[in-house]
């Protein structure tokens, strides 16, 4: 998702020089089942092909992908995810244009290498440098997702499949696997905003990948009048949910980010991990965390417990929160 915007970037340069040449780009997503199944769905001129692999460990494959760039040979290959493999297969096939991240000591496989980790800006504008390499222009253009571009069709139908009438909604994506960003305890915090939300007209959808069918039939429960699609939606789908919501809500991760990226209102609640450097990007996304210092004696107990300050945060202000992001999105 940080990588979008320097590939839409890069897609639109290449894509323009290549109708001045009176040719076209096909563009392949190459990666694992979670990465590569975003672009599952996607429009051909967008994304015309998802090679999901599955060499090891859900790691890409370099025999195979090796077989596959020497039989049809492409222009380039760019490798964001710092895989060993993708870069052996395309320096083996000897692919002209080869980028990729140089921290993990490659740079001898590509011909565009570009530092990536540990660097004080955001995720996003770390590669800068690389679209300069390849483009002669560093500046990063936001990409819109949703149905024009990633697909996902199949979420309206989802959506009234499980009783949806056409009211207004908001999408909350409370699953992670990661244990310091989640909002404890869940089974207080999300049931709450969500009855508060109820309060101001709104349908709340639960959304949220297969790891969290068990949670997000809990807080469903405990939340009556709620939608819990959670682990019946492809990536796409979810997006597609996403992008017709009135606001999103979600804590760090993948869900927070395709939310922010369809430019619906989107807060996003943060654990333990740093803003500045990952909150998602949009135009209409904010992220908020608690208070780093306690406000009363013994508060630290529940950073010590979560190993974060998202508990902090409480549903009252996520609601006027977000209540004010939808106002700015009418204007």
């Amino acid at each position: 998702m940080f990588a979008l915007p320097f590939f839409g970037s890069l897609q639109a340069a290449w894509n323009a020089e290549a109708v001045s040449l009176g040719v076209s780009l096909r563009w392949v997503a190459v990666g694992h089942s979670i990465g590569a199944a975003l672009f599952s769905e996607a429009a051909s001129a967008f994304i015309a092909e998802s090679v999901i692999e599955s060499g090891g460990i859900g790691k890409p494959d370099p025999w195979h992908l090796l077989r596959r760039w020497r039989k049809a040979p492409p222009v380039c290959v760019i490798n964001l995810s710092q895989s060993v493999r993708l870069a052996l297969g395309a320096w083996m096939a000897g692919v002209p244009i080869r980028g990729g991240i140089s921290d993990n000591h490659l740079n001898l496989l590509y011909t565009h290498p570009f530092k990536y980790r540990d660097l004080p800006i955001h995720l996003a504008q770390r590669y800068g440098p690389l679209l300069e390499q390849l483009t002669g222009q560093r500046h990063l253009q936001w990409v819109r997702l949703g149905r024009h571009n990633l697909g996902g069709v199949g979420g309206a139908g989802l959506l009234q499949a499980a009783g949806w009438r056409g009211e207004p909604y908001v999408t909350l994506a409370f699953g992670t696997r990661g244990h310091v960003k989640r909002w404890f305890p869940e089974t207080r915090t999300w049931p709450e905003l969500a009855r508060r939300l109820s309060a101001e007209g709104f349908r709340c959808v639960w959304l949220g990948g297969p790891d969290e069918v068990a949670l997000g039939k809990e807080i469903a429960a405990l939340a009556p009048g709620s939608l819990d699609l959670t682990g019946k939606t492809s990536l796409p789908e979810a997006c597609a949910i996403q992008e017709e919501a009135a606001g999103n809500v979600a804590i760090d991760t993948g869900l927070a980010h395709t939310a922010a990226a369809t430019g619906r209102p989107t807060l996003t609640l943060m654990g333990h991990s740093p803003e500045p450097l990952i909150a998602p990007v949009g135009p209409m996304a904010v992220a908020i965390r608690g208070s780093a210092v306690d406000s009363y004696p013994g508060e630290s107990e529940g950073f010590e417990t979560h190993g974060s300050v998202a508990h902090r945060v409480h549903p009252d202000r996520v609601v006027g929160l977000l209540k004010a992001l939808m106002a700015e999105a009418r204007t």
